[in-house]
């Protein structure tokens, strides 16, 4: 238990109390068909049988950067540990990720979005027992996080096509009551239909190019196309920078189907950078971006950078989960 092994290491002197965070977000997929209140008594009981006593609290999703930095910020000068535990999905592990990046704090996850891709690249299951046992064993990793223009992201971020199709989801989600997966069909046939090619300028160290795209992809490390956009690493200080390549709307079509089954030919569908720091500038004074699943308006240019092993993130044992950060 981290509790108890920080307690043998500052004996004799006094120990300070463990300060754990528990904030849910109450519009996550796996909080809004669970009862909030057993959930928060499971939560809160199974924590404190693995010797973490913690403050669960659901809350708004958009409070959860406000109350995450307040925690950080309430951290007294003293060496007493803090943990901030989230639970949702990889938008609102963003949001919290925004607050505790470059801190001592540890960030706990629990995988309770709808796809939870950050939890799966960090080797966590879906399983809360599972997820509460790896915040409990204490075993940290420093990871790289992502920004842009000052917004931090632990996964991904695009312009162009994808974050319209996130956009359309979530108003088809909202339309008809559907779930992310059941509102994606209708949300790809909006999107295609509605999309055109932008130009822009990409600046990758002080060398720019303009050139005619419907999408560019920036990840936090390297997104492996042929195994479903995982990755292996979070700790690697780059960003992958995929450029989708001018091709018919037949075969823009059929990227994401390319995309899932492995098929991706990078020669002619995408143009892949792995940089530090990358520039896009537009003939527009702003334009939509996702990020980690949500959509903002942004300033344009848009400066990407990554900050190497800046996030103190809990994550399970590589002996015993023996896959690479």
């Amino acid at each position: 238990m981290l509790a108890a092994r920080l307690t043998s290491i500052l004996l004799p002197c006094p120990v300070p109390p463990m300060r754990v965070l528990v904030l849910l977000n109450a519009g996550a997929g796996s909080i809004k068909q669970a009862n909030s209140y057993d959930l928060k008594q499971q939560l809160r009981g199974g924590l404190q049988a693995r010797g973490l006593e913690a403050d669960v609290r659901l809350v708004v999703g958009r409070d959860i950067a406000k109350l995450a930095h307040e925690f950080v910020s309430s951290k007294s000068s003293g060496d007493e540990p803090s943990i901030l535990v989230v639970g949702g999905g990889d938008g609102t592990l963003g949001s919290a990720a925004s607050a505790v990046v470059g801190t001592d704090v540890m960030l706990g996850v629990l995988p309770l979005g709808t796809l939870n891709h950050f939890a799966r690249d960090i080797g966590l299951s879906n399983d809360l027992e599972a997820a509460m046992d790896t915040i409990a064993a204490g075993h940290v990793e420093a990871i790289d996080v992502a920004e842009v223009n000052g917004r931090v992201f632990l996964n991904n971020s695009s312009i162009g096509i994808y974050p319209f199709l996130v956009a359309e989801r979530s108003a088809e989600q909202r339309r008809w009551g559907l779930g992310k997966l059941a509102a994606l069909g209708p949300a790809l046939v909006l999107t295609l239909k509605a999309s055109s090619w932008q130009r822009v300028k990409i600046s990758i160290d002080g060398n720019g190019r303009e050139q005619r795209t419907l999408c560019v992809f920036v990840g936090n490390n390297f997104y492996d196309l042929n195994t479903l956009g995982r990755r292996s690493s979070l700790m690697s200080g780059e960003l992958c920078v995929y450029v989708v390549k001018q091709q018919s709307w037949l075969e823009l079509a059929l990227l994401p189907f390319k995309v899932a089954l492995g098929l991706i030919d990078p020669l002619r569908d995408v143009e892949l950078f792995r940089v530090q720091r990358l520039e896009i500038k537009a003939r527009r004074r702003q334009m939509r971006v996702a990020m980690d699943g949500e959509t903002a308006k942004e300033t344009m240019p848009l400066r990407y950078r990554i900050w190497s092993h800046s996030l103190q993130v809990l994550v399970p044992n590589l002996e015993n989960a023996p896959r690479p950060l």
